[in-house]
């Protein structure tokens, strides 16, 4: 009977303890993903804001194929 109660305690310690170990797991995974998540969206807004000013640049700009014109004040 003793050797059964010190095996189901063994395994209660093991169960226990692969349980601990799969939460820290799954909370390090978690935290990986949102700092890997808040580094792409700033990077996704430094694109887009690079884009928007490539955009406007071109906006502001005259186009080829008209001529230009020269003011002399």
């Amino acid at each position: 009977m003793r050797r059964k109660e010190q095996d189901r305690l063994a395994r209660m310690d093991a169960d226990y303890q692969r349980r601990k170990e799969v939460a820290e797991f799954n909370m390090r995974r978690e935290e990986r993903m949102k700092a890997a998540e808040e580094r792409t969206a700033k990077k996704r807004l430094k694109r887009q804001k690079k884009k928007q000013r490539k955009k406007e640049k071109k906006k502001l700009k005259p186009c080829e194929g008209e001529p230009q014109k020269e003011e002399w004040i």
